[in-house]
This record gives C-alpha cells, structure tokens and sequence, in this order.
C-alpha cells in the first residue's frame, strides 16, 4: 500500500519522529518503505524530523549488489552502504551509526546495525547527537 492509500487526503501533519525496531528484517527492498517514512516526516526548512531503525546488517564486503539478501532464517540483512544510500534518496541524513547485536538466535549473535537519520531542519549537527542519545534513552 502506498501512503496515500493508508492517510487519505491533508489528514495527516507528520511525524517528529518514526522508530521502527526490529521491522525492517521482514523487508529486502526498503527503498519504499524509506520514501514512505520521508511522506510520513513532518520535516521542513524550520522543523527537524528523526528516523531511527535497527536490521539486521550484511556486511558490505559480502553483500549482494543489490545491497540485501535473504537469510535462512527468513529475514532480510541489509549492507551499511544499501541503507544510508536509499535513505539519502528519501532525503534523510546520517546522524548516528552503531553496530548492535538484536537478538541472540541459537546461542550466536545475530549482528545488526542501528540507524539515526534526520530530515529538515537547521540545527548544527552536534545538537542531532544530544537529541539521538535522550530519545534512545527513552526507548
């Protein structure tokens, strides 16, 4: 479905911020979803709107030219340099990058990464860390 069959017409301002933990593994093909979160963004010149996610990470040496593949465990993992490059399309900034491990499967790490990405806005970048770090806190 596109956004515009989920919020019909002006209904909707937008969002300061979107958070997706653990969705994007069930995606191989983010670009979508990606532009959709930029729609769904209520940033502008004046007003900053943040995006954060964590996937499962690939890493960019092996990953397949299209920037993700599935895994036997049936979710997607996606390559560093796939995502940054597909959310710089939608219009986002990285802002914050930190390998994690997601959950453990089977008694081994699964590695993942998670992302911070702006849109809008006019404030110095220093000041997108302190806002990362108190709403990662929060979570």
């Amino acid at each position: 479905a596109t956004i515009d069959e989920l919020v019909p017409g002006d209904s909707i301002d937008g969002f300061d911020l979107i958070v997706a933990a653990d969705v994007l593994v069930y995606f191989g093909d983010i670009q979508r979803l990606l532009m959709n979160f930029s729609e769904l963004s209520n940033g502008n010149d004046e007003k900053t709107s943040f995006l954060i996610f964590s996937c499962e990470r690939v890493d960019d040496e092996i990953a397949p030219p299209a920037g993700w593949k599935l895994q036997s465990s049936g979710r997607y993992a996606h390559s560093k340099s796939y995502v940054t490059g597909v959310a710089e399309q939608a219009g986002y900034d990285l802002v914050s990058y930190e390998e994690i491990v997601p959950r453990m499967e089977k008694g081994e790490e699964v590695q993942g990464h998670l992302f911070a990405f702006v849109t809008g806005g006019s404030a110095p970048e220093d000041d997108y860390e302190e806002v990362v770090q108190t709403i990662m806190e929060e979570l």
